[in-house]
């Protein structure tokens, strides 16, 4: 427990660090900014209230992928840690109550402004699709499309169309659940935004990092 405490500690002084270079380099960038646009409309104050506006935007979009991409490494591992614990203890012991943990988890994580996961649902071999709350219309969508087969075709997370619902539209990704060469079913994640490749990444590793094991232990368990 205390060598988690002092990562926590090392890693928290290494995202002030990136926000302090981030910061006074965002600032530097401002001044020669400000001279350049002076220079060229020395008469106007126009041209620069858009151009602070503009590069104030940049900083802010640019601040947030930084936020996001430094953030969710570590806390993906301590958020994550509860539910291993659980299961090392006993308190989940079907896949059932594995599937309810980890679709809640996963939309209560991912809930970024470049990666937000608003509707997560898990289903493997021999087991009924789960999901964070029930939503028939979204599982007769993934019972007809027969996802559950597709998803052994699948190689990595696939984007399988849109659904519309109630409250929106939402884009579908299909993440397959790999452990090894062994297949062990998917997970369907509806996001209200298109997600980019780089951040498909997050939940590839997602899987291969934490979902994996997970699931292949409790199936194992349920054989027994």
């Amino acid at each position: 427990m205390g060598q988690g405490r002092s990562y926590s500690y090392i890693y928290s002084v290494q995202r002030i660090i990136l926000l302090f270079f981030y910061t006074t380099t965002s600032i530097s960038l401002a001044i020669p900014l400000i001279k350049l646009v002076t220079r060229l409309s020395p008469n106007h104050f126009y041209p620069l209230v858009v151009t602070l506006l503009l590069y104030m935007l940049l900083v802010v979009v640019v601040g947030a992928l930084i936020h996001v991409i430094s953030y969710i490494p570590f806390h993906l591992a301590k958020a994550f840690d509860p539910i291993q614990n659980d299961i090392a203890s006993g308190r989940i012991s079907t896949m059932d109550q594995l599937g309810e943990r980890i679709t809640e988890f996963t939309v209560q994580f991912y809930s970024f402004s470049f990666l937000d996961i608003s509707h997560a649902y898990i289903q493997t071999e021999g087991s009924d699709l789960r999901g964070h709350e029930p939503n028939s219309q979204v599982e007769n969508v993934l019972k007809d499309y027969k996802m559950l087969q597709k998803s052994q075709e699948m190689d990595g997370i696939i984007r399988a169309g849109e659904i519309s619902l109630p409250e929106g539209d939402f884009h579908l990704y299909i993440l397959p659940i790999w452990f090894g060469t062994r297949w062990l079913g998917y997970m369907a994640l509806l996001s209200h935004k298109r997600i980019s490749p780089f951040f498909q990444r997050f939940l590839i590793e997602y899987e291969d990092n934490f979902l994996d094991d997970q699931v292949m232990l409790m199936l194992h368990y349920e054989k027994k």
